[in-house]
């Protein structure tokens, strides 16, 4: 089971069943599904729609699919006080893209989230600001996040629940 079916699986479980069992924060991909055996021309104009289609994606839509980064460190894994985020497999969290680098990021914990780029080739955004290497900023719930070219939201547990469409229809 993929990390996203075993989301959407802990939030038919109720609120507390999922805080419990969730990491504590994640990052979420969303991307389109390719259509099988089609191709795609796209006018440049087109881009733009494209990108706020896929943010104002949501689950289940059938266009996109979700992609769910939990943001758990490895047992035994190097720097114990961060997750380490990248493309390699000695990452907490591997995002297999070629924009990232083989380690690209990292975020840790301490009176709320904080993020920082390690010095990647490519660059971490968040929002439209540039982060700069290896300095940490604030990472509030719902953020945008660019690794590379990848675009990532982050969320805590507790709101990604009602991203997921906990509780929904309860009274």
């Amino acid at each position: 089971m993929d990390a996203a079916a075993h989301y959407r699986h802990l939030v038919t479980l109720g609120r507390e069943e999922f805080l419990a069992a969730a990491a504590p924060a994640v990052l979420l991909r969303y991307r389109l599904r390719a259509a099988p055996a089609a191709t795609l021309t796209l006018a440049v104009d087109e881009l733009e729609t494209i990108d706020q289609d896929l943010q104002q994606a949501r689950i289940g839509s059938g266009r996109t699919e979700l992609e769910v980064y939990p943001l758990a460190k490895k047992p035994g894994a190097s720097f114990p006080d961060r997750i380490t985020i990248g493309r390699t497999t000695n990452n907490d969290v591997v995002i297999a893209d070629h924009s990232v680098s083989r380690l690209h990021a990292y975020v840790r914990a301490s009176d709320g989230w904080l993020v920082a780029d390690a010095g990647s080739k490519n660059g971490s955004w968040l929002g439209n600001d540039a982060l700069e290497p290896r300095r940490e900023v604030a990472l509030p719930p719902g953020a945008a996040l660019r690794l590379g070219d990848v675009r990532l939201t982050f969320y805590r547990a507790q709101e990604l629940f009602d991203v997921l469409g906990g509780d929904h229809g309860r009274g």
